[in-house]
């Protein structure tokens, strides 16, 4: 049985909100998608009915600063920051773990617009400093080739 591992995978960002000029997080060392989705049961003499509202989603990664990112391919904790503080809705795309069987070589993308939600600069004395946030999804989430 073939094992994926992380170093494969890329979390993009378009810091622009256009989605057609991917950079991705540079160093980045751990990164994790969540969907959730509202709902609510009602418990009748009918039985039991559920409904359930929008998903959404999120991704909260974590990436080591890199003094000299490079323009065009790696986004930097400053357009992160700049993204947070003007509150500018961004484009993200998570790219799916390639695997075999009845995918095998697809690649798609969990891909929406939201907002840095969360931003944390983290500075130790022995490590690299690093930076860590929360995108969270706004409007449709799209699974994109």
């Amino acid at each position: 049985m073939a094992k994926i591992q992380g170093s494969t995978q890329s979390v993009d960002i378009d810091v622009t909100g256009a989605a057609t000029d991917w950079d991705s997080l540079i160093c980045l060392r751990t990164s994790s998608v969540n969907g959730t989705v509202d709902s609510t049961v009602e418990q009748t003499n009918c039985g039991t009915f559920t409904s359930v509202g929008k998903p959404t989603m999120s991704i909260d990664f974590d990436a080591i600063c890199e003094t000299a990112p490079t323009a065009g391919t790696q986004i930097s904790y400053s357009a992160m920051l700049t993204a947070f503080k003007n509150n500018t809705e961004i484009s993200v795309r998570v790219q799916n773990p390639v695997v075999s069987g009845s995918s095998a070589g697809a690649a798609y993308y969990h891909e929406f617009q939201g907002y840095v939600t969360a931003l944390t600069l983290n500075q130790s004395t022995t490590e690299f400093i690093n930076f860590s946030g929360t995108i969270q999804s706004n409007g449709t989430i799209e699974i994109a080739p």
